[in-house]
This record gives C-alpha cells, sequence and structure tokens, in this order.
C-alpha cells in the first residue's frame, strides 16, 4: 500500500523555516496550532523541555506529560509501557533518528495507539535527502526518513498526514546571506537532485472514534 500510494504520487511538502528562538519559530507555530485545542499532551523524548516551555508561554493550558529515558528533566514517565491512558496529542521531536527503522517504526504505531480519537501526532526528524556539512553529522544517528516515506506509511496506518520540509534559516537573513542560500538550494535541489531542507515535520491526525481502552 505504501509503494502503490508513492507511484501514485506523493502531495508537495511545503517549506517552512526553523531558528533558534525562546518563543515560537514558523514551524513550532504550526506545532502549536496543530495540539492547541487539545485536552493532554504527551511529549515523547521530551529531553531538555524546551519545547514544553514554549508551548506553554505560546498558551498551551492542556494537561502535558513527558517521557525520556534520559536524565535533563524531571519525567512522567520513562518509559511508554508505564502509560495506561490515551493522549489528545503526541509530540516526537528528533526521537525516531537514534533508532534503527524497526523500533522507529514500532515506536511510531505505539504512540498512535496512545491517541485518543482525532488525536493528532506531531514527529519531527531529519530529512533523508538533505546534503549535510559533513562536519554536522550527529554519530548517534542511525536512520534517516525521507518525507514520501513518511507521509505514505502514516498514511497507510490511517492517519490525515500532512508533512512539511524544514530548513534552519533565521527569519529575517539580509541580501547577502539571501542569495547565498538561494545559490545554495538551487544547486542542491536543482543540479544534484537532493534537497535543501534539514529536517521533516509531520501532523498526522487519528481518526475520530471512541478513544483507545488503555
Amino acid at each position: 500500500m505504501r509503494k502503490k500510494l508513492l507511484r501514485q504520487g506523493a502531495p508537495r511538502f511545503p517549506v517552512r523555516r526553523w531558528w533558534e528562538t525562546d518563543h515560537l519559530c514558523e514551524i513550532e507555530q504550526i506545532y502549536f496550532d496543530a495540539i492547541r485545542t487539545s485536552p493532554s499532551v504527551l511529549d515523547v523524548g521530551a529531553g531538555d523541555l524546551r519545547i514544553m516551555g514554549k508551548l506553554k508561554r505560546a498558551g498551551y493550558a492542556g494537561e502535558y506529560h513527558t517521557q525520556d529515558v534520559g536524565t535533563e528533566g524531571a519525567y512522567t514517565y520513562r518509559d511508554l509501557d508505564e502509560i495506561r491512558r490515551p493522549y489528545g496529542a503526541i509530540l516526537c521531536l528528533d526521537v525516531i533518528e537514534h533508532l534503527a527503522l524497526r523500533e522507529g517504526l514500532t515506536l511510531i504505531r505505539k504512540m498512535i495507539s496512545l491517541l485518543q480519537g482525532g488525536g493528532v501526532l506531531v514527529l519531527q526528524t531529519p530529512n533523508a535527502g538533505y546534503i549535510p556539512d559533513p562536519r554536522s553529522w550527529d554519530m548517534t544517528h542511525v536512520q534517516t526518513y525521507n518525507p514520501g516515506d513518511l507521509w505514505a506509511f502514516l498514511t497507510c496506518e490511517g492517519l490525515d498526514t500532512t508533512a512539511y520540509r524544514v530548513v534552519l534559516r533565521d527569519p529575517n537573513p539580509g541580501p547577502i546571506v539571501s542569495t547565498r542560500m538561494a545559490i545554495t538550494a538551487y544547486v542542491k535541489r536543482r543540479v544534484l537532485g537532493c534537497d535543501y531542507a534539514n529536517n521533516i515535520a509531520v501532523i498526522a491526525r487519528k481518526a475520530l472514534g471512541p478513544a483507545s481502552g488503555l
């Protein structure tokens, strides 16, 4: 089914920007809009809890729970197997690239099972089509995904899926920087057949229905 979807042609994946800020950047605003009316959020791989702070400062007032195996913060859960309830939204940012493919897809399916009917899954991960600076490669990354495959996989899992390509770019670059980035993007996309967008972001919504009986 996934390959059939891809043969039929994946939709265009628009580009959105990420930049370092204590507030919401462009792609994070999309995340916020996706979860803002959810009664509860589970943040998987919550890390330093920075995105939690951003979303709460932006106005998210629902229940916010966290999961991580690390020690950077105090988390609600250490393991997803501890969870016995569904959530209205689940965030999983920059996690699945640290897992082998089978483990990553198993994690995604587990998160889908924890969503309420109508709930939304927000994923962010590096873009396999991007050509990185060799010096920037993270040795803990063991799997990459491309937008089409991830979109098709989630669609086949029954979710209404929208994917974005995310560039790391200041909100107001000057004319010289803008010109350099435009040339780089053209060469990567048109000449090399690769991508200039660093990451993938996916908003995937579960069909309405009774909440999972967790």
